[in-house]
């Protein structure tokens, strides 16, 4: 997804048309199988929306009209698309899952996703947002025409070399596209125009976790935590990457903070919880785990990671239960090859996974 200045790691768009009140297009109203969304992120979502305005929420909706996202828990496979699960690349899963930053209001018939709040820069101008040229780019990835996208955006760069959220737009597109050393050099580009914003350095830590570069990704992560220490995408990327190189308890550390910040995402204490296991403290990973699947029944990460869990414990038939409440709602969970590929898990819980399979 295109953002400006916004966290590719956390955006997951729903683009309708505008008519209801701000609160309502922020927080959609959930069904009995959806989550309830936490006062203190709305406050936070809604905060970051008309900070970017410098206004109050009635100011900003009388002359912008934002288009309606959804908030999604994390890593939660009840609103994963089906389209993300078909396709297991690690990276461009979290592209798309996770919690939105920020939204920035557009007129007319197009959202944009936006700014955090320690991310406003002089840099990021109204009339940038306005830009026709600017809504086409974004229709254009929003209709997936990547390529399209990517031209418009180049065009705009050439008009305005200034103008950051021009270059970290098109590094989101060419990230979407697989380009993670162009989409390298973009963010590198955006931070050197506003090196304040934490967006960018988190974008250009996924191009670079892409590549493999572990550490510069990580030096990213807390480049972007150091200009926003609230900012809570920053802290759950961390984890991600920490668990790359093995440093299991600096990933806790990093998800245990990510879940604090943002404690309406299932996804953030799943992580932490997977952690736990692999620092060897199975019962507080499995009480954390319990707790998900109470809340959120339709996880089914959460239900599969507790059945592997419980059969680390002996406890057979429980684990039973809790694989085909998971294999019910995905059936992938079968298959070891896509828990490891796709899930990220850390080596202890795929381990403990495969042990159930293989006498499945």
């Amino acid at each position: 997804m295109v953002c400006i200045f916004a966290s590719t790691a956390s955006a997951a768009m729903v683009w309708t048309s505008p008519g209801t009140d701000l609160r309502r297009r922020l927080f959609p109203r959930t069904t009995p199988k959806q989550c309830r969304y936490p006062s203190s992120i709305k406050k936070k979502l809604l905060r970051r929306t008309t900070a970017t305005l410098g206004s109050n929420p009635a100011r900003s909706h009388s002359k912008l009209q934002p288009m309606s996202f959804a908030v999604h828990n994390g890593e939660d496979e009840e609103f994963e698309p089906r389209r993300l699960r078909e396709n297991p690349h690690p990276v461009k899963r979290r592209l798309v899952m996770g919690l939105i930053s920020a939204v920035f209001c557009a007129q007319k018939n197009y959202g944009h996703v936006a700014v955090a709040r320690a991310a406003v820069s002089k840099r990021v101008r109204l009339k940038d947002v306005e830009n026709p040229k600017l809504q086409e780019a974004l229709r254009a990835a929003v209709a997936g025409d990547l390529e399209n996208s990517e031209r418009i955006f180049t065009e705009l760069i050439e008009e305005d070399p200034e103008n950051a959220s021009g270059w970290s737009n098109r590094g989101s597109v060419r990230l979407s596209m697989d380009k993670f050393d162009e989409a390298t050099a973009d963010f590198s580009k955006a931070i050197n125009l506003a090196p304040e914003a934490p967006v960018p350095f988190l974008n250009r830590a996924i191009a670079y976790e892409a590549l493999g570069y572990y550490k510069d990704a990580i030096e990213d992560c807390k480049s972007a935590i150091v200009n926003d220490p609230e900012e809570f995408a920053a802290w759950y990327n961390l984890g991600n990457v920490d668990v790359k190189v093995q440093d299991y308890d600096g990933a806790l550390v990093a998800y245990e903070r990510a879940s604090a910040l943002a404690p309406g995402i299932a996804g953030y204490r799943l992580k932490q919880a997977l952690v736990l296991f692999q620092l060897n403290r199975p019962v507080e990973a499995r009480k954390l785990v319990e707790g998900l699947v109470r809340k959120y029944p339709n996880y089914a990460e959460a239900h599969a990671a507790l059945a592997a869990i419980l059969w680390s414990e002996d406890r057979r038939s429980s684990a039973e239960d809790q694989f085909t409440e998971a294999t019910i709602r995905e059936p992938l969970y079968r298959e070891i090859g896509w828990v490891n590929t796709a899930l990220q898990w850390p080596p202890s819980i795929v381990q403990a996974m495969e042990n159930f399979l293989s006498i499945k």
